[in-house]
C-alpha cells in the first residue's frame, strides 16, 4: 500500500524543519511521498520546504491559494493535497507538531486493516509545563474522545489522521464550512456512514499547543463557533432563550478566571497551566454565544419575513362573500 503524507502549511517557518527532520526519519515499505500544502504562506516555509527535496521521498510542493482570493482554511488545504496524491492511503501532518519514530510504519500497517485510522497525541514533549493538562496526559493521548451527547460518536484531531482512499472517495473531501472543528465533522460523518474509527496508539504525534493567551483564545473560540453551528446543522435546537443562558453561563465562569488569573501572578504550581485552560474555554465559551446570536438573529429574520408576507398571501382567503 503506498502513502501519501499530506502536510498544510501557512506561515509555518518558526516550526516547519522540526516536521520536516522527523520525517526524513520515517519508513514504510510499500512506497511513500510527501505533498506540502502551501497555503500562501508569506514566510520563507517554502523555501526550508525546498531544502529536503533529496531528504524526503517525492516531495512535492501544491498550492492552495490563489492571489486575491479568501484563504479557505485547513480542511481545503487537505483535499487539495488528496487531489494530486497518488497514495492508497492518506496520513495527515501539520507543520506545527512532530511525528514520533516509527510513526509512519505505525500508521501503515493500521491503515492495511482498518479505512479510518487516528494517532495518539502527546502533549508534553513540544510544550512548557505551562502548557502541560491540568488533569491525566491530555486530549487523544489515551484513547478517542467520545462526545457524551447525541449521537455519542467518537472523534479526534486530523493531526493524526490516516485515511483509505476508498474512505474518502466514499463520504467526500473534509469540509469547509467548518475550518476549526472540521476533523470533528470528519469523524462524525464516517461513523454515521457506517465505518468505525481505529485509534493506534503505535503511532505517536507530538502535539504543539497555542502558547500565547491570545492564541489559545481565537482556537477556544474558534472550536465553540464550529462545534455549535455543526451540531445546529445536524438538528440540535438550543434550549429557549439559548443567548441569555450562554451569557448567565460565562458570567459564572469569570470567579474561576480570576481566581486563575491570581494563582498565574502569584506563581503557584498550577496557577499558569489553570490559567491557559481556562483562557481556552471561555474562548469556546464566546465562540458558542456567537454561533447562538447568528443562528437566532437569522430565526428572527426569518420570522418577520414570514410575518411580512403572511397577509400578503392570504390577502384573498378571507374576503366576505
Amino acid at each position: 500500500m503506498e502513502l501519501s503524507v499530506i502536510l498544510p502549511c501557512f506561515n509555518g517557518a518558526a516550526t516547519l524543519a522540526v516536521q520536516l527532520e522527523a520525517l526524513t526519519r520515517q519508513h514504510w515499505p510499500g512506497g511513500w511521498e510527501v505533498i506540502v500544502v502551501d497555503n500562501g504562506s508569506t514566510d520563507h516555509s517554502m523555501a526550508i520546504v525546498e531544502q529536503y527535496r533529496d531528504r524526503l521521498p517525492h516531495l512535492r510542493i501544491e498550492p492552495a491559494h490563489k492571489p486575491g482570493t479568501p484563504r479557505l482554511g485547513v480542511p481545503h488545504s487537505y483535499n487539495t493535497g488528496i487531489q494530486v496524491a497518488r497514495g492508497e492511503a492518506f496520513v495527515f501532518c501539520e507543520a506545527d507538531d512532530e511525528v514520533a519514530e516509527g510513526w509512519l510504519e505505525a500508521m501503515g500497517r493500521a491503515l492495511e486493516s482498518h479505512e479510518f485510522v487516528l494517532a495518539r497525541l502527546d502533549h508534553f514533549k513540544l510544550n512548557p509545563p505551562s502548557l502541560h493538562p491540568l488533569e491525566g496526559n491530555g486530549f487523544q493521548a489515551d484513547g478517542l474522545y467520545h462526545h457524551p451527547e447525541p449521537p455519542h460518536y467518537f472523534s479526534g484531531s486530523a493531526a493524526g489522521f490516516g485515511l483509505r482512499r476508498s474512505l474518502y472517495e466514499a463520504i467526500g473531501p473534509l469540509s469547509i464550512d467548518f475550518p476549526i472543528a472540521h476533523d470533528d465533522e470528519y469523524c462524525g460523518r464516517a461513523q454515521a456512514a457506517g465505518y468505525s474509527l481505529h485509534f493506534e496508539p503505535a503511532a505517536l504525534v507530538h502535539y504543539r499547543e497555542r502558547s500565547t493567551l491570545g492564541d489559545r483564545y481565537r482556537q477556544g473560540r474558534g472550536w465553540g463557533r464550529d462545534t455549535t453551528l455543526m451540531h445546529m446543522a445536524r438538528g440540535w435546537t438550543p434550549a429557549r432563550h439559548p443567548v441569555s443562558r450562554q451569557l448567565l453561563w460565562m458570567a459564572r465562569c469569570l470567579p474561576e478566571g480570576a481566581g486563575a488569573l491570581v494563582a498565574s501572578g502569584l506563581r503557584r504550581p498550577t496557577g499558569q497551566r489553570r490559567l491557559a485552560d481556562w483562557v481556552w474555554n471561555f474562548g469556546w465559551s464566546v465562540g458558542k454565544l456567537q454561533a447562538l446570536a447568528k443562528a437566532n438573529t437569522a430565526a428572527l429574520q426569518k420570522k418577520g419575513e414570514g410575518a411580512r408576507s403572511g397577509p400578503h398571501e392570504s390577502s384573498g382567503l378571507h374576503q366576505s362573500p
